[in-house]
């Protein structure tokens, strides 16, 4: 009598390696997913994805694809290109290792409840590695934008139909259509295909669900990516011009023109008052960018002081509120300071320049309110105010008059040829002890006791011969 054969069973199958699965996952995406349902894995492919959008976006960076959007923000911000193109390029090696990860969790999220809907079961980590390796489709898109910039030589043209809407007069069928495009539509597809294996659905089911998730993930896209479009935008887009033989004055239309009138003689002043401190002048026309209020000029430009310089444009952005003319004076000064002469990274140079060009501090003559504080006890000591650690550690109503009046004894003591040489030597560099020293013929103990004593004779009502 012939044993009785037992029932079958499914031999499990070989395990697939993270490289193959992301290979295979594009040609037989089912046996692929089926797989990957016995034992899921997600670190190659998010890791994939995550390294083609770096790779993509310091190439168009590194490529100077973008750099006409790094001027355009470095001429609001008041940063340099080379600043704003540093900053973009370590956000975008650091962003994409989080954002990514952090994407494919939520997409996750709504995946399995798109799955649950249609009485789909599946583990958390079994679906996340699904959308892990479905995402792959995003990475190769990244990669494809990038070998295309030389001809596309566009920051935002994509698999999509995009280019055919104007993004600042139709903002959200612009970010709709970025959405679809042919990567996108690939991962949805995707994980149509996964939802089969992995929430054990029928095929019409599991082609229901992806498409729910779709349209979801869709429209949430499509949602946040209206702001995108609005970043597109030029904001100086119909500003008028007001143009005199030293500035251009932009502002937006309908501005005042008594008050255009009086920023454009502001300029002028100060620019005078700039040069004759440090007796240079910079070549062609100041660009002035005057706002209505600081509110205003905060949403344009993301500064929110009262006027900011952008030295390497030889432009200044202020706006017309009390104490304008003191920071466009302030400003203004280290804009031909820095273009004439170098940047300097040190406050008491810097800013020191600055604040004596002002005149004012809190309504006092800088000098005078120096004198003060060092009547009072509270002057911070010349070893303090030439390091750059030391000064930040001082509250501006010690640390500012106090620079100021410097600036205003060196020129007095100097004079403007020595002074600016003083400057020039002090570009680029953090440690200015030495070159101050230098420059004076004495120790900075030596100096400070001049200074003490300049101080004196001005709070006696001698004056420096300096102010305005």
């Amino acid at each position: 009598m012939s044993e009785q054969a037992g029932p079958k069973t499914k031999a499990p199958s070989r395990p697939i390696t993270a490289l193959a699965a992301m290979t295979l996952v594009l040609v037989f995406p089912r046996r692929t997913f089926e797989r990957l349902r016995e034992r899921p894995h997600w670190i190659l492919p998010l890791a994939f994805v995550a390294g083609s959008v770096v790779l993509s976006a310091v190439y168009a960076a590194r490529g100077g694809f973008l750099a006409d959007s790094f001027e355009a923000q470095a001429l609001r911000t008041g940063w340099d290109p080379a600043t704003v193109e540093s900053r973009f390029i370590a956000l975008s090696v650091i962003g994409p290792f989080i954002a990514v990860p952090l994407v494919a969790l939520l997409q996750t999220l709504f995946f399995k409840l798109a799955g649950w809907l249609f009485d789909g079961r599946a583990r958390f980590r079994e679906v996340f590695s699904a959308v892990s390796y479905a995402s792959i489709p995003t990475g190769i898109g990244s990669l494809v934008f990038a070998a295309l910039l030389p001809v596309t030589r566009s920051a935002t043209l994509g698999a999509n139909l995009s280019f055919l809407v104007d993004p600042v007069a139709s903002p959200a069928l612009w970010s709709l259509t970025r959405q679809v495009d042919l990567f996108a539509v690939w991962f949805f597809v995707l994980l149509g295909i996964a939802a089969e294996p992995i929430f054990g659905l029928s095929r019409r089911r599991a082609r229901i669900a992806a498409a729910l998730f779709a349209g979801v993930h869709i429209a949430a896209m499509a949602t946040f990516g209206i702001g995108e479009a609005a970043g597109l935008a030029d904001p100086y887009e119909g500003w008028d011009r007001h143009e005199t033989p030293v500035t251009v004055i932009h502002h937006a239309p309908g501005g005042d023109r008594a008050i255009v009138a009086e920023a454009a003689a502001a300029v002028e002043a100060a620019r005078a008052r700039a040069v004759g401190l440090v007796g240079v002048d910079v070549d062609g026309r100041i660009d002035c960018y005057l706002y209505p209020s600081v509110d205003s000029k905060l949403a344009v430009t993301d500064n929110g002081a009262v006027a900011h310089g952008v030295e390497w444009a030889n432009a200044i952005h202020v706006a017309w509120v009390e104490g304008s003319e003191l920071a466009l004076t302030r400003e203004l000064t280290k804009v031909i300071a820095g273009r004439a002469l170098g940047n300097v990274y040190n406050p008491l140079i810097s800013e020191g320049l600055a604040i004596h060009a002002g005149g004012l501090w809190g309504g006092e003559a800088v000098v005078l309110r120096a004198a003060e504080l060092r009547a009072k006890g509270t002057l911070p000591p010349l070893e303090a105010l030439v390091d750059p650690v030391a000064y930040g550690r001082y509250p501006r109503e010690l640390s500012e008059p106090a620079a100021g009046a410097f600036a205003a004894f060196l020129l007095d003591e100097l004079g403007v040829t020595v002074y600016r040489d003083l400057y020039s030597g002090a570009a680029d560099a953090i440690s200015v002890g030495s070159i101050l020293a230098a420059a004076a013929g004495d120790s900075l103990e030596g100096i400070e006791r001049r200074w003490t004593a300049y101080l004196e004779e001005a709070a006696r009502g001698g004056g420096p011969l300096s102010e305005p």
